[in-house]
């Protein structure tokens, strides 16, 4: 899952440089990172096989990068596989060097992953991300405003269940894979993660099958 994490990110991060490929459209075009110096001749003059790209790090931490501006800092992984993440994917959750929370918690600074927003009047109320009273400097300083909406689901009627709640969120597009739960949920199924869809999206309604149960009533926990 590790490895194939990686391939994945490799891929939708592309090169600042470009070649004209030899497929696909006309003209020079920026290639994923994971196309280059990977045996397979993508550019016509086979550029993309040379050793002219930029790169960062040496021996474990050797890697490709879209440009020499991206080199960072990594952190080593105790086992070679993967041999190091990068820092921003430090404390993110996940165990991808098997030991990484462990150090995140005893340094102090980890913060458990929340699956839960703050909520009020009675549930009703959703306040995601610094978008909730006393976080305005934050707000001010990331030069990214909050924004109120109404999320409705379901669209359909469920006893016992209010379909509309109100959100406040920030009015941007995010990488949600820090995401869980309610806050997952509630920022890709208003359309503002970057890399993810809503998990509520093509739901079975309650009466799909109206003959079998005719008089049943649907409820949602």
């Amino acid at each position: 899952l590790t490895k194939l994490t990686s391939r994945i990110q490799s891929v939708q991060v592309k090169t600042t440089n470009t070649c004209e490929r030899k497929g696909g459209k006309a003209g020079n075009l920026t290639l994923p990172l994971a196309w280059i110096r990977d045996g397979i001749e993508d550019c016509i003059d086979g550029s993309d096989e040379k050793p002219i790209w930029p790169t960062c790090g040496t021996g474990k931490t050797y890697r490709l990068v879209s440009s020499n501006e991206t080199c960072k800092n990594v952190f080593i992984c105790r086992w070679d596989d993967p041999s190091f993440i990068e820092l921003n994917k430090l404390c993110d959750g996940l165990d991808t060097c098997g030991n990484e929370n462990k150090i995140c918690s005893l340094a102090g600074n980890y913060q458990p992953e929340f699956t839960s927003v703050f909520s009020t009047k009675n549930g009703f109320v959703k306040k995601i991300s610094f978008c909730r009273k006393g976080l305005e400097s934050i707000e001010r300083l990331r030069n990214n405003y909050c924004v109120r909406e109404h999320f409705v689901f379901p669209d359909h009627r469920y006893f016992g269940v209010e379909g509309k709640t109100e959100l406040h969120l920030p009015n941007r597009k995010e990488n949600c894979d820090h995401l869980y739960g309610e806050q997952y949920v509630f920022v890709s199924c208003t359309s503002r993660c970057e890399n993810s869809s809503c998990p509520l999206k093509n739901l079975p309604r309650y009466e799909v099958c109206p003959d079998q149960i005719p008089d049943r009533i649907g409820t949602i926990a």
